[in-house]
Protein backbone atom coordinates (compact mmCIF):
# COMPACT_ATOMS: atom_id res chain seq x y z
CA UNK A 1 0.00 0.00 0.00
CA UNK A 2 2.11 2.87 -1.20
CA UNK A 3 0.10 5.69 -0.41
CA UNK A 4 1.32 8.66 1.47
CA UNK A 5 -1.04 9.99 3.80
CA UNK A 6 -2.11 13.84 2.86
CA UNK A 7 -3.20 15.71 6.28
CA UNK A 8 -5.94 17.62 6.29
CA UNK A 9 -9.61 17.79 7.80
CA UNK A 10 -12.63 17.49 4.97
CA UNK A 11 -15.03 18.50 7.91
CA UNK A 12 -13.62 21.86 7.75
CA UNK A 13 -14.70 22.47 3.91
CA UNK A 14 -18.26 24.33 4.06
CA UNK A 15 -21.20 22.24 3.18
CA UNK A 16 -21.42 23.39 -0.31
CA UNK A 17 -18.04 21.89 -0.93
CA UNK A 18 -20.31 19.08 -3.04
CA UNK A 19 -22.03 20.93 -5.55
CA UNK A 20 -25.40 18.33 -5.72
CA UNK A 21 -26.18 19.47 -9.48
CA UNK A 22 -22.69 18.06 -10.52
CA UNK A 23 -21.17 15.27 -9.00
CA UNK A 24 -17.99 14.06 -10.25
CA UNK A 25 -16.82 10.75 -10.38
CA UNK A 26 -13.47 9.82 -11.34
CA UNK A 27 -11.41 6.18 -12.72
CA UNK A 28 -7.63 6.19 -12.98
CA UNK A 29 -5.24 3.19 -14.01
CA UNK A 30 -4.40 1.14 -16.81
CA UNK A 31 -6.23 0.64 -19.92
CA UNK A 32 -6.65 -3.29 -19.71
CA UNK A 33 -9.13 -5.09 -21.37
CA UNK A 34 -9.71 -7.63 -18.32
CA UNK A 35 -10.70 -4.69 -16.30
CA UNK A 36 -13.36 -3.81 -18.33
CA UNK A 37 -13.58 -0.43 -18.33
CA UNK A 38 -16.34 -0.43 -21.09
CA UNK A 39 -18.66 -1.27 -18.05
CA UNK A 40 -18.25 2.39 -16.06
CA UNK A 41 -18.64 4.04 -19.42
CA UNK A 42 -22.00 2.42 -19.96
CA UNK A 43 -23.03 2.94 -16.27
CA UNK A 44 -23.19 6.70 -17.10
CA UNK A 45 -25.99 5.23 -19.91
CA UNK A 46 -27.85 5.29 -16.44
CA UNK A 47 -27.32 7.76 -14.12
CA UNK A 48 -29.26 10.97 -13.81
CA UNK A 49 -28.02 14.07 -14.86
CA UNK A 50 -25.93 14.69 -11.93
CA UNK A 51 -23.05 12.76 -12.85
CA UNK A 52 -20.07 12.63 -14.77
CA UNK A 53 -17.29 10.70 -14.85
CA UNK A 54 -13.55 11.33 -15.86
CA UNK A 55 -11.56 8.63 -17.23
CA UNK A 56 -7.54 8.85 -16.14
CA UNK A 57 -6.25 5.97 -18.43
CA UNK A 58 -2.70 4.99 -19.38
CA UNK A 59 -2.55 3.51 -22.22
CA UNK A 60 0.88 1.96 -22.95
CA UNK A 61 0.52 -1.55 -23.11
CA UNK A 62 -3.11 -1.57 -25.05
CA UNK A 63 -3.43 0.75 -27.91
CA UNK A 64 -6.17 -0.51 -29.90
CA UNK A 65 -8.23 -1.02 -26.24
CA UNK A 66 -8.15 2.69 -25.33
CA UNK A 67 -8.87 3.79 -28.94
CA UNK A 68 -11.83 1.54 -28.24
CA UNK A 69 -12.59 3.46 -25.12
CA UNK A 70 -12.33 6.79 -26.90
CA UNK A 71 -14.70 5.74 -29.22
CA UNK A 72 -17.42 5.32 -26.37
CA UNK A 73 -16.40 8.40 -25.18
CA UNK A 74 -16.86 10.59 -28.23
CA UNK A 75 -21.01 11.12 -27.98
CA UNK A 76 -21.64 10.44 -24.27
CA UNK A 77 -21.25 14.16 -22.91
CA UNK A 78 -20.98 13.05 -19.29
CA UNK A 79 -17.57 11.03 -19.70
CA UNK A 80 -14.45 12.09 -20.76
CA UNK A 81 -10.76 10.90 -21.01
CA UNK A 82 -8.37 13.23 -19.55
CA UNK A 83 -4.34 13.14 -19.65
CA UNK A 84 -2.56 10.96 -16.51
CA UNK A 85 -0.47 12.61 -14.22
CA UNK A 86 2.54 11.15 -12.20
CA UNK A 87 1.54 8.86 -9.70
CA UNK A 88 3.19 11.37 -7.21
CA UNK A 89 0.13 13.65 -8.16
CA UNK A 90 -2.60 11.43 -8.42
CA UNK A 91 -3.69 12.01 -4.60
CA UNK A 92 -3.78 15.82 -4.94
CA UNK A 93 -5.68 15.72 -8.24
CA UNK A 94 -8.20 13.57 -7.01
CA UNK A 95 -9.49 16.19 -4.48
CA UNK A 96 -11.47 18.34 -6.96
CA UNK A 97 -13.87 14.89 -7.30
CA UNK A 98 -16.44 13.78 -5.65
CA UNK A 99 -16.49 9.89 -5.71
CA UNK A 100 -14.01 7.24 -6.81
CA UNK A 101 -15.63 4.52 -8.95
CA UNK A 102 -14.06 0.92 -9.60
CA UNK A 103 -16.87 -1.76 -11.52
CA UNK A 104 -14.02 -4.50 -12.14
CA UNK A 105 -16.03 -7.61 -13.26
CA UNK A 106 -14.52 -10.52 -11.87
CA UNK A 107 -12.82 -11.93 -15.24
CA UNK A 108 -9.78 -13.66 -13.44
CA UNK A 109 -9.69 -14.64 -9.60
CA UNK A 110 -7.23 -11.64 -9.05
CA UNK A 111 -9.48 -9.06 -10.01
CA UNK A 112 -12.48 -10.94 -8.11
CA UNK A 113 -10.00 -11.02 -4.97
CA UNK A 114 -8.51 -7.40 -6.06
CA UNK A 115 -7.42 -4.59 -3.64
CA UNK A 116 -6.10 -2.21 -5.71
CA UNK A 117 -3.72 0.93 -5.03
CA UNK A 118 -5.98 2.77 -6.36
CA UNK A 119 -8.86 1.70 -3.68
CA UNK A 120 -6.66 3.74 -1.20
CA UNK A 121 -6.05 6.24 -3.28
CA UNK A 122 -9.33 7.47 -3.17
CA UNK A 123 -9.46 7.12 0.74
CA UNK A 124 -6.70 9.36 0.63
CA UNK A 125 -8.27 12.05 -1.53
CA UNK A 126 -11.15 11.60 0.73
CA UNK A 127 -13.28 10.48 -1.62
CA UNK A 128 -16.47 8.45 -1.28
CA UNK A 129 -16.04 5.10 -3.28
CA UNK A 130 -18.53 3.19 -5.57
CA UNK A 131 -17.27 -0.38 -6.05
CA UNK A 132 -18.66 -3.78 -7.42
CA UNK A 133 -19.04 -6.53 -4.82
CA UNK A 134 -15.26 -7.94 -4.98
CA UNK A 135 -15.20 -9.43 -1.59
CA UNK A 136 -12.21 -7.32 -0.25
CA UNK A 137 -13.08 -3.91 -1.24
CA UNK A 138 -16.66 -4.39 0.06
CA UNK A 139 -15.41 -5.85 3.01
CA UNK A 140 -13.63 -2.75 3.73
CA UNK A 141 -16.18 -0.47 2.35
CA UNK A 142 -18.49 -2.21 4.65
CA UNK A 143 -15.89 -2.11 7.60
CA UNK A 144 -15.29 1.99 7.22
CA UNK A 145 -19.07 3.39 5.61
CA UNK A 146 -16.91 4.62 2.86
CA UNK A 147 -19.57 4.64 0.27
CA UNK A 148 -21.77 2.17 -2.18
CA UNK A 149 -21.42 -0.99 -3.18
CA UNK A 150 -23.76 -2.38 -6.55
CA UNK A 151 -25.47 -5.50 -6.37
CA UNK A 152 -23.54 -7.01 -9.16
CA UNK A 153 -21.22 -6.01 -11.90
CA UNK A 154 -23.76 -4.34 -14.72
CA UNK A 155 -23.30 -0.92 -15.40
CA UNK A 156 -27.64 -0.51 -14.88
CA UNK A 157 -26.65 -1.81 -11.31
CA UNK A 158 -24.02 0.73 -10.33
CA UNK A 159 -26.08 3.53 -11.68
CA UNK A 160 -28.94 2.23 -9.70
CA UNK A 161 -26.98 2.47 -6.23
CA UNK A 162 -25.32 5.94 -7.58
CA UNK A 163 -28.82 7.65 -8.16
CA UNK A 164 -30.21 6.91 -4.88
CA UNK A 165 -26.94 8.79 -3.16
CA UNK A 166 -27.89 11.96 -1.82
CA UNK A 167 -25.46 14.99 -1.65
CA UNK A 168 -25.63 14.38 2.54
CA UNK A 169 -24.49 11.08 2.24
CA UNK A 170 -21.68 11.59 -0.30
CA UNK A 171 -20.47 13.98 2.29
CA UNK A 172 -20.57 11.79 5.42
CA UNK A 173 -18.76 9.04 3.00
CA UNK A 174 -16.22 11.67 2.06
CA UNK A 175 -15.97 12.41 6.15
CA UNK A 176 -15.51 8.62 6.59
CA UNK A 177 -12.70 8.66 3.91
CA UNK A 178 -10.90 11.40 5.74
CA UNK A 179 -11.04 9.24 9.43
CA UNK A 180 -9.86 6.50 7.25
CA UNK A 181 -7.29 7.93 5.47
CA UNK A 182 -5.37 7.94 9.03
CA UNK A 183 -5.58 4.45 9.42
CA UNK A 184 -5.09 2.61 6.50
CA UNK A 185 -1.99 4.39 4.89
CA UNK A 186 1.96 3.47 4.28
CA UNK A 187 2.77 4.24 7.53
CA UNK A 188 0.23 2.50 9.87
CA UNK A 189 0.81 -0.32 7.36
CA UNK A 190 4.47 -0.28 7.37
CA UNK A 191 4.60 -0.49 11.56
CA UNK A 192 2.74 -3.26 10.91
CA UNK A 193 5.02 -4.93 8.74
CA UNK A 194 7.72 -4.35 10.81
CA UNK A 195 6.23 -6.02 13.88
CA UNK A 196 5.26 -9.29 12.16
CA UNK A 197 9.07 -9.31 10.72
CA UNK A 198 10.50 -8.57 14.17
CA UNK A 199 8.83 -11.20 15.36
CA UNK A 200 9.48 -13.46 13.02
CA UNK A 201 13.65 -12.83 13.33
CA UNK A 202 13.15 -13.41 17.34
CA UNK A 203 11.38 -17.08 16.71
Amino acid sequence: MKINTQEFDITTFPTHFINPNQIRLIHHGQASPDRRIEEMIKTMDYVDSRFSLDLMLVATYHQDYFQILKDMTENRKNVRIIPPVSFEEIIPFSLDYDIGIFLVPPTTYNLQMCLPNKFFEFIQARLAIAIGPNPEMARLVKQYNLGIISKDFTPQSMAEELNKLTKEQILHYKENANQTAKILNAEREGEKLLGILERVCEA
